[in-house]
């Protein structure tokens, strides 16, 4: 199994309750939606999930695309707008014509991508001269109370490597981009207890590790472990689970 379809079987198993766990994701699909157009012909949703953000695209567009790596997800999409177009496919090979997009969505999901430049020069592809890309990515920062505590436990990896925010605008630089617009964001959810944080990473698939063996699994010795490590961050509000997050606005 390869890294896209090790991310895809994760999301597949979020699909069924991804919306109730999605509230760092509406928060930072609307940001987005302040960066785009107010009006477009042709809007492509590049991580589309369960139709996340479809009602609001679709106020601004006139023809609307979905595109998911994960096909659970693309199927809770299509009973809730059958009438719409929902792709199977994933950044680095986009299913979709050269020229043909206005503005290109993408709330949450180049984080899962393992060849940024490729992912890049697909949106560059796919715009039409003059079209805008509005997109976000989990970046270095991300889950460091989490990942701090868990380095109390052991010296294994429990959590997805996020790029840093200069490694991303390096990649984007790559391409040829009339102009560029970058804004980094800091966001914390606040959780009563480790388990309630880790069923939220799970919730909407965020949980993907790259491993070569089964030591960084959970077991009930180290979820106490990790449990005693994090009360060492506990605030007043709770739990401390930090999103950093970098704003892409990108004009071809």
């Amino acid at each position: 199994m390869n890294f896209q379809q090790a991310v895809a079987r994760q999301f597949n198993k979020a699909a069924k309750d991804y919306h109730q766990h999605a509230s760092i994701q509406r928060l930072t699909a609307n940001r987005l939606l302040s960066l785009g157009p107010r009006e477009a012909s042709q809007v492509l949703d590049v991580g589309c999930g369960p139709a996340s953000t479809t009602a609001e695209l679709l106020r601004r567009a006139s023809h609307y695309l979905g595109v998911d790596i994960a096909p659970a997800m693309l199927l809770k999409a299509a009973a809730d707008y059958p009438e719409l177009s929902w792709l199977n496919g994933e950044w680095e090979a986009l299913p979709v014509a050269d020229n043909s997009v206005d503005w290109l969505f993408a709330n949450l999901s180049l984080q899962w991508v393992d060849k940024l430049q490729q992912a890049m020069r697909e949106a560059h592809r796919v715009l039409k001269p003059g079209g805008i890309v509005t997109i976000n990515t989990v970046v270095e920062g991300t889950f460091n109370s989490f990942i701090k505590s868990w380095n109390a436990v052991d010296d294994l990896q429990h959590t997805h490597r996020f790029k840093s925010a200069e490694r991303v605008q390096r990649a984007i630089g790559s391409v040829n981009w009339h102009r560029s617009e970058f804004v980094l964001e800091e966001h914390t959810q606040y959780f009563a207890n480790v388990r309630e944080l880790i069923g939220s990473i799970k919730g909407v698939g965020a949980n993907y590790v790259r491993r070569t063996d089964n030591a960084g699994l959970m077991t009930r010795n180290r979820l106490q472990q990790l449990e005693n490590a994090f009360e060492n961050h506990r605030t007043l509000q709770g739990l401390p689970l930090e999103w950093s997050v970098l704003n892409i606005k990108l004009v071809k």
